[in-house]
């Protein structure tokens, strides 16, 4: 009888129990809470919670609108912030390959908040284009939005007329 097939197969397992390397490169610290904080800040508060914002509570209810928003924000928003600082702060690593660093099956994660950004990057710019838009126009001797003569404007457009006294 033919003796079956033993091929020379050796898996090396990585049990993590070595010593890390001895890193050269020294990690950077903030120089003050306050620091942070306003970091944070910057970060945090953007075009969203100052154009957008009031516009959701004008469309949701007003003040009923903020006890999902608080619930959301305490639920979610805080400690999700939390994870993704203190993550980078434990792995030295950036929103793409921290995750990959705890378990490389969760790189993908990494890459999906980054296109998340990327997409509200993309609604943002667009938001900012017409901020532009009306800044540079506000310097012509007659507004666009002065007149009907726009190609936008229906037949109900009202015409206001100012006159010097």
């Amino acid at each position: 009888m033919d003796k079956p097939h033993d091929p020379d197969v050796n898996f090396k397992l990585d049990t993590g129990t070595a010593e890390p390397e001895p890193s050269t490169h020294t990690r950077g610290q903030w120089s003050s809470k306050i620091e942070f904080l306003l970091a944070v800040a910057g970060q945090i508060i953007g075009l969203g919670n100052v154009w957008r914002f009031p516009y959701l509570c004008y469309k949701n209810g007003g003040g009923v609108f903020f006890i999902p928003y608080i619930l959301f924000l305490f639920a979610c928003g805080i400690p999700l912030f939390l994870l993704e600082t203190c993550l980078g702060q434990y792995t030295k690593q950036g929103g793409i390959t921290c995750w990959k660093k705890i378990c490389p099956l969760f790189e993908g994660l990494g890459y999906c908040c980054e296109v998340v950004v990327l997409y509200s990057s993309i609604y943002y710019i667009i938001i900012l284009a017409w901020a532009f838009l009306y800044l540079f126009s506000s310097f012509n001797s007659e507004l666009p939005w002065e007149s009907c003569k726009n190609s936008w404007n229906t037949g109900k457009c009202p015409l206001y007329l100012l006159i010097n006294c």
